[in-house]
């Protein structure tokens, strides 16, 4: 869904991002954690993450997600 102001995306990630980094420079992301685990790395250091957990990333933060199964909903708020 979008619009002028808003995105919201769902994604169900099977794979880490362990070979490259993320970086959203239009906006600040906050994403909900549905299922699964893991690790979010970014420059400010790493945070783990579980069900019903927010994670919220500043704009022009540089990031990964490492997850820890290939089981995991997200829901994307950028």
């Amino acid at each position: 869904m979008v619009n002028n102001d808003l995105q919201i995306a769902l994604a169900a990630p099977r794979k880490s991002t362990k070979d490259y980094f993320l970086k959203n420079a239009d906006a600040d992301e906050c994403i909900f954690v549905h299922e699964g685990t893991g690790v979010l790395k970014t420059m400010y250091g790493d945070i783990r993450f579980e069900y019903g957990d927010y994670l919220v990333i500043p704009r022009g933060t540089i990031y990964q997600l490492e997850f820890d199964n290939a089981q995991n909903r997200l829901l994307i708020i950028e």
